[in-house]
């Protein structure tokens, strides 16, 4: 099994002629665009931080409207309809191919740049060192300050009852992957009731993803990016039967707004194979116009989902790719893990605080008054986690991944 960075260094060899074009109607290949901006995407900045925002408008939306009852209904359960999740018509029919695409994106971004870093450190140990310290640090303290000092402001039960209730203690498995949306008696009357982070059901398929990569890098298929093209290429083969064969149970959407769960794994290694296939990706508008239309036919259909899946990621690859100067000069922080971690938190505690004020007026004023104050207070706290949480721990790299980085860092 050849060593991942050598490896690296063959797929920095997709990007050796710059400003080589593609007989394809001279578009450019995804590894010349990678390779023109020393191997980073120049649009991912403004692409998560954008998608981040949507979602947070989302969720304040739905907060403001109200949901279902038990957290696991708000969530969207098998049953859940239009009307439950707060969609009305539009919003659960012509908007919903967009809302499935929101963590869809994320996922395929995911899987590609953390295709990249893994190729970059070589090594098992570094590759989970850096993972952890880029997700642990910023969550233990997330999910310690709801408990520990939002939920004793939220809670509708006396102190000493909140704090030895077991509910409390199982919260802070949220750390390690266990999930657990609700703490005792917080936000039980706001509209969308009892949720106080529903950001945090992506931390499982997370997961999933960093340990399937892990073995991966173990077994030496991320080594070969043919195999591991083959391998994403079967399993999607696979998926794709099944939905033709009965598309009511394997469907890839799991409610109103979310795909499911492998789907979602599945869409991580569409972002990977994209990124170890970079040669072999032509960058076209036309095609990514295409692409957008397609997979909003497939997606409000319900069809072809594995399809409409690979042409999202094509998408959010071309989008990447793009330049937003403006935006890298506004916004010179990495905000986008702040945003998730403690938007949803927010948007909770700003609706239990302001709209038992706002009774006689239209809901829809209601979030063009909460929602602005949201978006500030989480900019905020996103702005202070990265600053003294996000980047002193990522400094600490240096001190866990030792020797020289390998010549195709760049990736």
């Amino acid at each position: 099994m050849p060593p991942l960075g050598l490896i690296a260094d063959r797929v920095q060899s997709f990007v050796p002629v710059i400003g080589r074009r593609s007989a394809r109607a001279g578009a450019p290949s995804l590894a010349e665009r990678l390779a023109a901006h020393q191997g980073i995407g120049p649009g991912f900045h403004f692409l998560r931080h954008a998608l981040s925002a949507v979602i947070l408008a989302h969720h304040c939306r739905v907060a403001v409207l109200g949901a279902a009852g038990p957290a696991a209904e708000a969530l969207g359960g098998a049953g859940a309809t239009a009307s439950v999740t707060g969609h009305g018509p539009f919003m659960g029919g012509f908007l919903q191919p967009a809302l499935f695409a929101l963590v869809g994106m994320f996922f395929a971004l995911s899987g590609f740049l953390i295709a990249g870093s893994a190729l970059r450190t070589g090594k098992v140990g570094p590759f989970l060192a850096n993972r952890c310290l880029r997700i642990v640090p910023a969550l233990t303290v997330e999910v310690t300050l709801c408990a520990l000092v939002l939920g004793p402001i939220f809670t509708t039960l006396p102190l000493g009852q909140y704090l030895s209730d077991p509910m409390l203690a199982r919260y802070f498995g949220n750390i390690v992957g266990h999930v657990a949306f609700e703490l005792p008696g917080v936000f039980q009357t706001n509209p969308w009731p009892s949720l106080v982070n529903a950001n945090l059901w992506t931390l499982p398929p997370e997961f999933w993803c960093y340990l399937i990569m892990l073995g991966l890098m173990v077994s030496g298929v991320l080594a070969a990016p043919v195999r591991f093209t083959l391998a994403v290429a079967a399993l999607s083969a696979i998926a794709l039967g099944l939905g033709l064969y009965d598309p009511t149970h394997y469907t890839v959407r799991h409610d109103n707004t979310h795909f499911t769960t492998w789907y979602i794994v599945l869409m991580f290694f569409f972002g990977a194979a994209m990124f170890l296939n970079a040669k072999r990706v032509i960058l076209s508008f036309p095609l990514f116009l295409a692409c957008g239309a397609l997979y909003y036919v497939l997606m409000l259909g319900d069809v072809l989902g594995v399809v409409s899946g690979m042409l999202l990621t094509y998408c959010m690859v071309y989008l990447g790719m793009q330049s937003f100067a403006w935006f890298d000069r506004l916004v010179k922080k990495d905000l986008s893990y702040g945003i998730y971690l403690y938007g949803f938190p927010i948007t909770q505690a700003t609706v239990a605080l302001l709209l038992p004020s706002l009774t006689d007026v239209p809901r829809g004023l209601c979030f063009a008054v909460i929602f602005p104050l949201v978006l500030v207070l989480t900019a905020s706290f996103a702005s202070i986690s990265w600053d003294y949480i996000e980047k002193p721990a990522l400094k600490l790299r240096r001190f866990l991944v030792r020797g020289p980085r390998p010549a195709s860092a760049v990736a």
